[in-house]
């Protein structure tokens, strides 16, 4: 555990802000953070949400977003700049981030990993390209197809933040939202079992290879039966899974 000068030195150094920027983004006076790091302990509740924000950049990059009046416009744009490198690491988060950004934050973890998923497999087989570099795990036992990001939003909660400049393109961004369109005409319960099902027909066809599933080894395993539904759009995936319910109600 980190005591609160470790954390505030932390902090200023991961999203990059001085001390008396730092003391006004938080709501105190401008030397509050330099009492802290010459030693002057803050109290339980201070203390609290310097450990929050220094590990939280989700909820660091929401309470500069709500104060940001209280910054210069080059301070504040130096520590979004910060923040937003932290939270957008890579395209996986990125695409997660947008698919919570389209709900406005309400929705559940588990339907934002099969948005994921869906659409992984849509741009595949419609695209030929992976929309993120992020593989499915199918290894046993294992209920989560992307149980890092699933991880990630449990720690950090969901919170619909969107970069100023993002690495996914007009295309990739409508593929997400019209599969997560689409799945949103399903419950919880009728999701799992899609995909619990599309799990066991993979794992039986690729047997102890199905542990990790890369975007190609995923277009190979939908290809014939998107063509088969008259897939041809991301906004056909209904037909797909339509066909697919029917299937295993047989």
């Amino acid at each position: 555990m980190k005591n609160t000068k470790e954390l505030l030195l932390f902090m200023m150094q991961r999203y990059e802000i001085g001390k008396k920027p730092l003391s006004r983004l938080l709501g105190w006076g401008d030397t509050t953070v330099l009492r802290y790091l010459d030693g002057v302990e803050p109290n339980r509740e201070f203390a609290g949400r310097i450990e929050q924000l220094a590990e939280n950049p989700w909820m660091y990059a929401e309470v500069l977003e709500r104060n940001k009046e209280k910054l210069t416009d080059t301070a504040y744009r130096k520590t979004k700049k910060a923040v937003y490198r932290e939270i957008f690491c890579d395209r996986s988060t990125e695409a997660m981030q947008y698919v919570v950004e389209l709900a406005e934050g309400d929705i559940a973890p588990y339907r934002v990993m099969t948005v994921l998923y869906y659409a992984q497999v849509c741009s595949m087989v419609l695209r030929g390209l992976p929309l993120f570099e992020e593989e499915a795990d199918f290894s046993p036992g294992q209920h989560l197809v992307y149980p890092r990001l699933y991880q990630q939003m449990m720690r950090y909660g969901l919170k619909p933040v969107k970069p100023e400049t993002g690495s996914l393109s007009l295309e990739e961004q409508e593929c997400l939202k019209q599969v997560y369109l689409v799945l949103n005409g399903y419950s919880p319960n009728a999701l799992k079992g899609l995909y619990a099902r599309a799990k066991r027909r993979i794992r039986r066809h690729l047997k102890a290879e199905a542990d990790r599933l890369s975007a190609e080894v995923l277009k190979g395993q939908y290809e014939a039966g998107f063509k088969k539904s008259g897939v041809e759009r991301p906004e056909d995936l209904k037909k797909y899974i339509s066909d697919a319910l029917k299937r295993s109600e047989n």
